[in-house]
Parts: C-alpha cells; structure tokens; sequence
C-alpha cells in the first residue's frame, strides 16, 4: 500500500526487484499546472530485520540451501 497525494493504492512489485530500482506510476504525481498530473515515482528499498528471531534466522537457512541464487554470480 502507497499513500499518494488523493488516494491509497496497492502496488504491485514485480519479482526479482532490487533495492533501489524504481517503479512508475502514472498521473498520480503533483497537478502539473495545465489541468494534468505528473507521474509518481516509488523508490524501492529492501530491508531485512536487524535483530531477526530465531524463527527468522532458521527461514533464512532454509531458504540458503533452497535457493540456487548467488549475487556474487550475476553477470
């Protein structure tokens, strides 16, 4: 959910973002003056807890030897 200058809005964000890249949404920015609207510009940040339960700790173990995912590898 995004709160925008008239409205709440449901994003979607695609898979496979990355902390940092942006998504558009258009004619939802500030009144550009001539009876139209700009385009409001999301920034994604991805964040992850920074004291994690032990829950969480053992998700993120599991999900290491699941996934076949290395960033170092990106190319």
């Amino acid at each position: 959910m995004v709160k925008t200058i008239d409205e709440e809005l449901t994003i979607y964000v695609p898979s496979g973002i990355e902390s940092g890249e942006e998504i558009k949404i258009e004619n939802k920015g500030y009144k550009d003056g001539k009876g139209g609207r700009g385009d409001l510009i999301l920034e994604t940040k991805i964040m992850v807890p920074k004291k994690p339960s032990e829950k969480e700790l053992n998700l993120f173990k599991q999900l290491k030897e699941e996934s076949r995912f290395n960033p170092r590898n990106i190319a």
